[in-house]
């Protein structure tokens, strides 16, 4: 995942040149997307899982080396979808729920049914600079 917003690449830029440093953030989440975030897609967790609520990736999050980070662990949206969607992008987001797109991107499409369950195994979320 390395389509980074305009926003998060000038907050990266600034904090690269001196302008700013950002302020900690706590925590990163990530959700479901029909379509790019950063287009005309629509966030769909709430019709997949029946919440807003975006599933929490930084304790999972590998540390930063040689310009990546992976998920150590599996990331579970849900183990029975209460709703029927088409997955075919994943963002990384500032809050639980609101907030902002940070980075984005496309992954293989899948139609989630009712009953079924949706997650990213250990090891296949790569956050990535280079």
């Amino acid at each position: 995942m390395a389509d980074f917003t305009a926003t998060t690449r000038n907050v990266m830029i600034d904090w690269l040149t001196g302008k700013t440093t950002p302020a900690a953030v706590a925590n990163r989440y990530i959700t479901t997307y029909n379509g790019d975030p950063q287009g005309a897609g629509s966030e769909n967790i709430n019709t997949i899982t029946g919440s807003a609520n975006r599933q929490l990736i930084t304790a999972t999050m590998a540390a930063a080396s040689s310009g990546s980070s992976a998920n150590a662990g599996d990331i579970t949206f849900t183990g029975s979808a209460v709703g029927a969607a088409t997955v075919d992008f994943v963002a990384i987001m500032s809050a639980i729920t609101g907030g902002t797109v940070m980075a984005s991107t496309g992954v293989t499409s899948k139609s989630v049914g009712i009953g079924d369950s949706l997650k990213i195994l250990a090891a296949n979320l790569t956050v990535a600079i280079t």
